[in-house]
């Protein structure tokens, strides 16, 4: 079956590296997979390319870049038995190359529960959501924002992201030693881009907050963004007690030389970053939003605090630092949960079900 992959870019993001574990996956069983990015390429893109996947870079300037819209148009020359987009963008364009072809239109919804759109945004999807084979959350969080938007109650599948293993390079103890911390310490490692949606101001202010109950508490900020000058001076005003590490590479490692993997989040649909922890057999602590509670069972696999309460978030790491050994069973549940539902493979496994099921209905679908 081959499938005709249409996004805006394949850079850093969560989605993005979501596509980047998904193309070589289906590739894997039996799908021929070709590539196509409207506005930028991207790492991912270089890398799925290196390894062999049939790509190409449309170049589009604009949403309105009649063109690169041709240009993306012509893609449909490869006929394909299924069209899989990401971003508004490529789901109109995706839409188009469906109609003309005849064949099933899959769009990919990673948008958390609440999160806003702009309202141009809102009526472009709703010109394409009732005329889809089938739309794929990563949540059922997300349902309710998907039929407002137009899609068909019995179009929707719900497909939660998968993460690969991670393995960590370096032990706990060379990592925390290179970071200066104490033996002692309770670590608690915030992994998100630093914008205004992931609110790390509110991970700041609870650590603060925390310390002031135990001392041994001490917070590390790993990502970049456009907060990242910000926080940096908040952390300093704040004093002692949170590191900005900035973006890593080595992001396996920090995590595992963490006590506990936080999001702070207002909006998520279901962070990879949480998913990796649960990996690593680290306990979550995390807002109750989007699909968080489909990984982070509160007092099984994590903590989870309602969304801009530094108090509340406090509370949980003072919990996570009163009793270590919870903390470590807690993550082992998470482990255990992980290797039953997020792990790449059974993310891949999901969607190589749904697009046979749909790709098999090509010469008989048709739009409604």
């Amino acid at each position: 079956m081959r499938v005709l992959m249409l996004c805006n870019a394949l850079e850093v993001g969560g989605a993005e590296r979501s596509l980047g574990l998904l193309v070589p996956g289906l590739r894997e069983r039996g799908f021929e997979l070709f590539v196509a990015t409207l506005r930028r390429r991207g790492r991912y893109f270089d890398e799925l390319r290196s390894a062999g996947v049939e790509t190409a870079f449309v170049g589009m300037r604009s949403r309105w870049d009649v063109r690169g819209g041709l240009r993306a148009y012509r893609l449909g020359r490869g006929r394909p038995d299924v069209v899989l987009t990401h971003s508004i963008d490529a789901d109109l364009l995706g839409q188009a190359i469906a109609y003309r072809l005849g064949v099933p239109h899959v769009v990919m919804e990673h948008g958390g529960y609440g999160i806003h759109r702009a309202l141009h945004r809102a009526r472009l999807t709703r010109l394409v959501a009732p005329r889809v084979a089938r739309v794929v959350a990563v949540s059922r969080t997300q349902i309710p924002d998907l039929r407002r938007l137009g899609y068909r109650a019995d179009r929707i599948s719900v497909i939660p992201n998968g993460v690969a293993d991670h393995h960590p390079t370096r032990t706990r103890e060379e990592v925390r030693n290179e970071l200066g911390l104490d033996p002692s310490a309770i670590v608690a490692a915030l992994v998100a881009g630093l914008r205004p949606v992931k609110r790390p101001d509110v991970f700041v202010d609870a650590v603060v907050r925390a310390r002031q109950r135990d001392r041994r508490i001490h917070g590390l900020v790993v990502g970049g963004g456009v907060q990242f000058a910000e926080l940096a001076r908040k952390t300093r005003s704040a004093g002692a007690g949170v590191d900005m590490l900035g973006e890593r590479t080595d992001v396996a490692d920090l995590m595992q030389a963490a006590d506990a993997v936080c999001l702070s989040s207002d909006v998520e649909g279901l962070p990879l970053a949480v998913l990796e922890a649960m990996s690593l057999a680290k306990p979550v602590i995390s807002t109750d939003v989007g699909g968080l509670r489909d990984a982070v069972v509160p007092g099984v696999t994590g903590w989870l605090v309602p969304r801009r309460n530094p108090d509340a978030y406090a509370d949980a790491l003072v919990e996570l630092a009163v009793d270590a050994a919870r903390a470590r069973r807690m993550g082992a549940e998470g482990e255990k949960l992980f290797k039953e539902r997020f792990t790449a493979e059974a993310m891949s496994d999901r969607y190589a079900e749904l697009l046979s099921e749909v790709g098999s209905t090509r010469h008989a679908f048709r739009m409604p």
